[in-house]
């Protein structure tokens, strides 16, 4: 279990080092942060699907991690 926890700590930090930090300095090098600072609320279809998009995939990640933990024991 620990070499298992220790794999998705290095899979985390990877993919913050990699894809989010590029993400916010480009966003906030663009102008694209002040526009979604200035934007209250999902009051948009686009931003309704966004939250339900991230809400699958979060799910996704969820049930993939117990089923793992549950064939291992």
């Amino acid at each position: 279990m620990e070499r298992m926890s220790r794999l998705w700590a290095a899979v985390v930090a990877g993919f913050l080092s990699t894809m989010l930090v590029p993400a916010v300095a480009w966003a906030e090098e663009s102008g694209v942060a002040e526009l979604a600072r200035k934007k209250r609320g999902i009051g948009s279809i686009f931003g309704g699907a966004t939250l339900i998009c991230c809400l699958v995939v979060v799910a996704v990640i969820v049930i993939g991690v117990v089923l793992v933990v549950r064939r291992k024991k």
